[in-house]
């Protein structure tokens, strides 16, 4: 039985599921790649705020109401999670000691797309001389940003790392040969 999903199959559902992805999709990413996961392990992760939560979107169609998508990261997230898992993490020392700045970087991120794309919005009415001179300036706003959040990205993997940390004996779940 697989423990983590790999990179091609993470880049694969991310594109599939572009737009979100709810709980019983993403709960079959896993189980169906032989990856050990259920509801209740996604509900106790959004609880701990390892992974981020859903939002309602509406379906389109007369009476179809709304469904909760969760963002598709929640992929990258819960596969982190099952890994440091492996190392026999717990949960707390996952949020505490890896995840703590993950749900910061992830409004941060959402933040400067939201604004930069308010702006791209505005300048459709401009008249064309002023809108290509705010579009080239936006441009530099926009790799200034990228800028930031690589640097804020590289800071927090460094910053957390687990290259540093020792398991303490006992912590996490048992080694089958520690049962013995």
């Amino acid at each position: 039985m697989a423990t983590t999903l790999s990179e091609h199959e993470l880049t694969a559902l991310e594109a599939e599921h572009a737009d979100g992805i709810s709980s019983q999709e993403l709960v079959s990413a896993f189980d169906s790649r032989g990856v050990r996961f259920s509801e209740a392990n996604l509900r106790r992760y959004v609880q701990l705020g390892l992974v981020p939560r859903s939002r309602r979107v509406g379906q389109k169609g007369k009476h179809l109401g709304s469904r909760g998508l969760y963002p598709v990261k929640a992929l990258r997230r819960i596969n982190a999670i099952k890994r440091l898992m492996e190392q026999r993490f717990t949960l707390e020392e996952i949020q505490q000691q890896f995840l703590a700045f993950k749900s910061a970087i992830d409004t941060l991120e959402d933040s400067v797309e939201e604004v930069v794309g308010l702006f791209e919005t505005r300048l459709e009415g401009l008249d064309e001389e002023r809108r290509e001179r705010l579009i080239r300036e936006l441009h530099s706003v926009r790799d200034r940003a990228d800028a930031l959040m690589n640097g804020v990205q590289r800071f927090e993997k460094i910053f957390t790392s687990t290259a540093g940390i020792r398991r303490p004996r006992g912590g996490g779940a048992a080694n089958p040969t520690e049962l013995l």
